[in-house]
C-alpha cells in the first residue's frame, strides 16, 4: 500500500513539473512574438490578436427649476424658462406629492426638472410641480 501511495505522489509531482515547463512565456517586445515552450524545448510562435474597446459615454443627472413657458404634447416637449426638454414614456411626473401625467402640468406652473443631456438633447426623467399657476 505504501508503494502505491509513493508511486501516485511521484506521478503527480512529475506531471506538475511538466505543466510548469509547458507554460506560455509573455513577450517583452512588440517585435518579438510570444513563444511557447514544450517539454521537448521546441519553440513555436503564438498569434497575437489586437482588440479595441469603445467607452460608453456616461450621462449625469442634472436639474433645472423655473416656470413652465410652453408645453407641446404632440412633440412631447416641455419648456422651462429658455430650456426645452424632451420627454419620453418613462418620464415621471409628480404634482403636490402624488403621481401625475404630462396633462397635469400647465403653463405657468413652477417645476423642478431632473434631466440627462446627450449632445444637444436634454431629456427629462422627472418633472415635479412645486407650485401651481394662479
Amino acid at each position: 500500500m505504501r508503494k502505491m501511495t509513493a508511486f501516485a505522489l511521484v506521478s503527480c509531482l512529475s506531471l506538475s513539473a511538466t505543466a510548469l515547463v509547458a507554460q506560455t512565456t509573455p513577450s517583452t517586445s512588440m517585435d518579438k512574438p510570444a513563444t511557447t515552450t514544450t517539454a521537448a524545448k521546441a519553440t513555436t510562435t503564438a498569434k497575437t490578436t489586437k482588440t479595441t474597446t469603445t467607452k460608453k459615454a456616461t450621462t449625469h443627472a442634472m436639474s433645472a427649476k423655473g416656470a413652465v413657458t410652453a408645453m407641446d404634447a404632440t412633440a412631447k416637449t416641455i419648456t422651462v424658462g429658455d430650456k426645452t426638454f424632451a420627454t419620453t414614456d418613462t418620464t415621471k411626473y409628480m404634482a403636490h406629492g402624488k403621481k401625475a401625467t404630462m396633462s397635469d402640468v400647465k403653463v405657468g406652473d413652477t417645476v423642478s426638472v431632473t434631466y440627462t443631456k446627450d449632445g444637444d438633447t436634454m431629456t427629462a426623467t422627472k418633472v415635479t410641480v412645486t407650485k401651481a399657476a394662479k
